[in-house]
């Protein structure tokens, strides 16, 4: 049997020396294979990044155009994220006519079927942007031989497992991953960039959009939910801006005035007391556009247009006031054109907050980033009484929405239809007495100042005394000190 060993121990050593080979291939192989998968994965997430990156700056560069009915929302900005192209159009159609966009409905661009307008645009992105597996590999099963196998056939199996998993260690994932078939998961694109052309040549009517607004509202106010209330509210805000805008579009000095002639008579004819405030605050607003233009002998084209602005503010201003406040309020004009707002029957609280609100909303309007959008927006906020900053607007106070104004109605209605309680006896009142047995006068309240160091009497109740920060005090009649 001595012979055998010489001839079997080289027999067995190539076998070794192919089994090795075998090995080796199969290494080779399954590295290539693996490397190739992971290469082109990650060449589909970086593009699918890209595309990301792309579709961003479209919905940066979009975000806060104000279109007539307000900007676009997030569902909307999602929708043309895919259109950079549209998107250029859009930008070169502001630079070319800035007024298209205050007569035109932001609806031409359609929300996403499906997305919220109110969605964090970037976590929808991290959903959509993005590989997902489509079907898990399980590598234990995909590299297990055959149950019948032969002993070589499962060590071999076995090999290829092992070299299969330090592969993919090495390129910083799980092997189940790795084998694992992946798609992308933006499906999403296919309800995109869609738009309604005929909303580009045809804007839709202000008094469509006002009862649309007003409906929006009123389902907000149904819904219960803040942000929805507060979002139509700012709806309608904007709408009544835009409205003054648009009364002074394209029209002469002379047709201005007769239109504003008009709603004065119109509001008389109401016959109410409502009617007959808001018709004294329009006749402020009409003698405040004379003393404007009576400043320059002749009339000049960029004096009329800072009229304009002025009179855009002030109007938005009065408006405003008017759905908040109906009839509680009284504009007067001095000689140099600024108008004095004062409440009638309401409240300070109440009447501050829907001033704040109404000169926020223009103030809105006419900046941009903060700054006022020309000399003339300054000018037209400084005419309502806006303070400057550092170069930036400053409107203080608390902020009354339409709800909250609806919720006083409701409030005071109730009051008024229960029946008033007896009252009780009470004692003789007895002027309060100081130390020295003297009647204590009337406490005054602090002068309220502007920014610019100025007596704010918007600010300031008919009827108070006030006291200045030089110490002296004065009782404010409604329009002018008492003397």
């Amino acid at each position: 049997m001595s012979f055998l060993i010489p001839l079997l121990t080289g027999a067995l050593e190539g076998f070794t020396e192919k089994t090795k080979q075998e090995d080796e291939a199969n290494a080779a192989s399954i590295q290539e294979k693996l490397k190739a998968s992971f290469t082109t994965r990650q060449e589909r997430k970086k593009e699918l990044e890209t595309e990301r990156t792309a579709a961003t700056k479209v919905v940066n560069s979009l975000r806060g155009i104000e279109f007539a009915d307000g900007p676009l929302d997030n569902s909307q900005l999602i929708n043309i994220a895919t259109k950079p192209k549209l998107a250029e159009s859009i930008l070169k159609k502001l630079d070319d006519d800035p007024e298209w966009f205050k007569k035109t409905n932001r609806g031409f661009i359609r929300q996403v079927e499906g997305v919220d307008p109110t969605i964090d645009i970037n976590k929808h992105f991290d959903s959509v942007y993005r590989l997902q597996k489509e079907a898990a590999a399980n590598a234990e099963t995909l590299f297990a031989a055959p149950e019948n196998a032969s002993f070589l056939e499962k060590r071999t199996a076995r090999k290829n497992l092992m070299v299969a998993k330090q592969t993919a260690a090495k390129l910083g994932v799980s092997l189940e991953d790795l084998m694992s078939t992946y798609k992308p998961a933006a499906s999403f694109v296919s309800n995109m960039g869609r738009v309604d052309p005929s909303a580009l040549t045809k804007p839709e009517d202000f008094d469509k959009m006002e009862k649309r607004l007003k409906s929006e509202f009123v389902k907000a106010q149904q819904s219960g939910d803040p942000e929805a209330i507060a979002k139509a509210d700012a709806n309608i805000g904007r709408l009544v801006i835009l409205n003054e805008k648009l009364r002074l579009e394209k029209k002469s000095e002379a047709e201005i005035q007769s239109d504003m002639v008009t709603d004065i008579q119109k509001a008389k004819s109401e016959g109410t007391p409502a009617g007959q405030s808001k018709a004294k605050n329009l006749e402020a607003l009409l003698q405040q556009r004379k003393v404007l233009l009576q400043a320059l002998p002749t009339v000049t084209a960029e004096k009329t247009s800072q009229s304009n602005w002025i009179t855009i503010a002030n109007r938005a201003v009065s408006s405003r006031m008017e759905e908040l406040i109906p009839g509680k309020f009284i504009s007067t004009v001095a000689l140099d054109g600024t108008i004095t707002m004062t409440p009638k029957s309401i409240g300070s609280t109440e009447f501050q907050a829907a001033m704040t609100k109404a000169k926020s909303e223009v103030v809105n309007d006419f900046t941009s980033n903060g700054a006022p959008k020309s000399e003339f927006h300054k000018n037209a906020l400084i005419s309502i009484g806006v303070g400057f900053r550092d170069g930036r607007p400053v409107v203080g106070g608390n902020v009354l929405t339409t709800a909250d104004v609806e919720a006083q109605k409701a409030a005071a209605a109730a009051a008024s239809a229960a029946p008033a309680p007896v009252p009780a006896p009470t004692a003789p009142v007895v002027p309060a007495s100081t130390a020295s047995g003297r009647a204590t006068p009337t406490p005054a309240l602090p002068l309220p100042y502007t920014p610019e160091g100025q007596p704010d009497t918007s600010k300031l109740i008919a009827g108070k005394t006030y006291r200045s920060s030089n110490g002296g005090t004065r009782k404010w009649n409604g329009t002018s000190w008492e003397q």
